[in-house]
């Protein structure tokens, strides 16, 4: 458990997960003028060939992990960093004996405070809150002094939600989805969270 503060936890980097069905040279674009504008840690994409093929190369040149959604085959087979699991606790402990132990693997937390707390005493590598609901808000703002496992503030829906989660301490914040219109959007974004996020000197 910690007990840290919110100024003395390391800073909060960004989380991008593009829209389902957007056009895979768009995700490229705005991919690209965030890593240039901001801190971007992570990057989530769905279990597609097209979009990854286009896609991970340059996550990969930003030094950017790139994580598959749901999908521990495809996440081996494209040589991904890991996965973002959003069906359960079983799922993403079976991912961790599919990739091995140096994969990234993170779990969404839905529900309860027990279900967030079973979770994480897994070995997950992070756990992912929904801020699209006040449930979700209040499991990351719980979570956040009590917990050493890193958290990420997910679907959040304006850029005001995203300074109230990375004011609370979350490790991790996702944009809104306004982040994905343009590539101006998505730099200006970038910069402006990863402005707010930094706690340290970290």
């Amino acid at each position: 458990m910690s007990t840290q503060s919110a100024e003395d936890l390391p800073n909060c980097r960004l989380f991008l997960m593009p829209p389902s069905g957007l056009d895979a040279d768009v995700v490229a674009a705005s991919l690209t003028a965030a890593a240039q504008a901001g801190d971007v840690a992570c990057l989530v994409l769905p279990p597609d060939k097209a979009l990854t093929d286009k896609v991970m190369p340059i996550a990969q040149q930003e030094d950017i992990a790139v994580l598959i959604r749901d999908d521990s085959r495809f996440a081996a087979y494209e040589k991904a960093d890991g996965v973002h699991v959003t069906t359960g606790i079983e799922d993403a402990m079976a991912a961790h004996k599919t990739l091995g132990r140096n994969a990234s693997v993170g779990v969404v937390a839905s529900g309860s405070r027990h279900a967030a707390m079973e979770a994480g005493e897994t070995d997950i590598d992070y756990i992912a809150f929904d801020l699209g609901s006040p449930a979700g808000e209040d499991l990351l703002t719980w979570w956040i002094p009590l917990f050493e496992v890193p958290c990420v503030g997910l679907d959040a829906a304006d850029e005001a939600a995203c300074l109230d989660a990375i004011a609370s301490g979350a490790d991790f914040i996702m944009p809104p989805a306004a982040m994905w219109n343009s590539t101006d959007e998505a730099a200006r974004l970038a910069a402006n969270l990863t402005a707010a996020g930094k706690r340290s000197a970290a």
